[in-house]
């Protein structure tokens, strides 16, 4: 291993403070549902700021994961919430210095997309249309639903060298807040 590598692994690894920015890095602009052939599909729209220490790790090679979960509720009045729906999208975003190109891989259908920039790459990560989550016929006509979803980094998929060293507080486990909204069920 050379040492400029093992010193980005050394500098990735000390105590840096990402909740310390003024900005959450990963906020959820807009999200909803539509119904196309009664087929429920998400569009979702993430403005994020990725911290420089991210930027530094896909620059040097490492697979930096990120994802979004999207869940399908019902409310209850006493009790949790009814999970309908639960589904986490994955990709991986890194840098392959052969080719000079920013590769996202879509873990969930193994596509790769290659671009000439990391903001183009981020961008397509933060830009989702048209999703598919259930077929609409899976939901009673006579509840009520909701959906919320959230963005970030996958910290259960992270490499091992960008793992933090504290057992307590991780500078990757950054995710944006549940955005949450309702689903309107179309006129019979």
């Amino acid at each position: 291993m050379s040492v400029a590598r093992l010193l980005l692994i050394l500098t990735l690894l000390l105590p840096l403070s990402a909740k310390a920015q003024d900005t959450d890095p990963f906020v959820i602009e807009r999200a909803e549902i539509t119904i196309k052939d009664s087929l429920l599909l998400l569009d979702l729209v993430v403005e994020s700021q990725l911290p420089d220490y991210i930027s530094i790790a896909v620059d040097q090679g490492f697979a930096v994961p990120i994802m979004f979960e999207i869940q399908i509720r019902s409310p209850k009045a006493y009790w949790f919430d009814d999970k309908i729906v639960s589904l986490k999208q994955k990709y991986l975003l890194h840098y392959q210095p052969l080719l000079e190109s920013f590769v996202v891989l879509d873990i969930n259908n193994s596509e790769r997309h290659y671009f000439s920039d990391r903001k183009a790459a981020v961008h397509f990560i933060e830009v989702v249309y048209n999703y598919p989550l259930l077929d609409i016929g899976n939901l009673a006509p006579d509840k009520a639903y909701y959906a919320r979803a959230r963005f970030g980094i996958d910290t259960e998929e992270l490499p091992l060298p960008l793992k933090s060293s504290s057992l307590w507080d991780s500078d990757w486990d950054l995710q944006s807040d549940w955005y949450e909204w309702g689903i309107e069920r179309p006129e019979s």
